[in-house]
């Protein structure tokens, strides 16, 4: 029996800005490692996009992995369904789902962070005082999301995600279309972040983020223990 659903939001967005040619999208490793440890406690991953349907996978999370253990063309052996067939975010009715959770993936940065229904989701998820998690460039996904009085809703939140050393070291700085840390901030967030491609995760009440893919297993986790603390509140 199902112990809940949490909604995990992925970007459409399969082209990587100004190179054309480059492919993107979501970064596999964020999103197959949070669904494995979830769906293994026992809850219902749904997957929903801005466009629905099947969602783009950034190639290079299939030759580039964080965890020693995950094997991409394995995992999709069993998990393709989930990114076969994802819903329009305008379907999506917060009351059904626990959580929400952005995994990582360059496309965020060209839709999530601007898309009006993913903002307002965000909204009622905030509002509602649900479990609300982001990894990596899924942090872009909060970024549009506003307070009743107007706010961002990150205003005064303590976070983390992407950093600029790390899109550095990928050779992305200067494609990304901003730099997360920097649009946090602004956003009036305390953005914080720990050395390149360390487990890194920030937890500010039922806001949760976390910097990079290793960091993924630990958000995931952070993910449980708060929602089980919320429904034992609730009982």
């Amino acid at each position: 029996m199902s112990r809940g659903k949490v909604l995990f939001v992925v970007t459409s967005h399969d082209r990587m800005g100004v190179l054309r040619n480059r492919k993107t999208g979501v970064w596999l490793e964020d999103f197959a490692v949070a669904h494995d440890i979830l769906s293994e406690a026992g809850y219902e991953v749904k997957t929903a996009s801005p466009r629905g349907g099947e969602v783009p996978v950034d190639p290079d999370s299939m030759r580039y992995t964080k965890h020693a253990v995950f094997d991409p063309e394995v995992w999709l052996e069993h998990g393709k369904e989930l990114l076969l067939e994802s819903i329009t975010l305008d379907e999506i009715r917060q009351e059904d789902y626990d959580a929400v959770y952005f995994p990582g993936g360059y496309g965020s940065f060209w839709d999530l962070s601007v898309n009006r229904t993913n903002a307002e989701l965000v909204e009622k998820f905030i509002h509602a005082d649900k479990t609300v998690a982001a990894i990596r460039h899924g942090g872009a996904a909060l970024l549009s999301a506003k307070t009743p009085a107007g706010q961002s809703i990150l205003n005064g939140r303590r976070v983390t995600g992407a950093s600029d050393d790390e899109e550095r070291q990928m050779a992305l700085d200067r494609v990304v279309p901003f730099s997360l840390g920097k649009r946090l901030t602004r956003c009036g967030a305390e953005y914080v972040c720990t050395e390149p491609w360390k487990p890194h995760v920030v937890a500010d009440g039922k806001l949760l983020t976390g910097q990079n893919t290793q960091s993924a297993g630990e958000l995931a986790r952070a993910m449980l223990s708060v929602m089980e603390e919320s429904s034992n509140g609730a009982e």
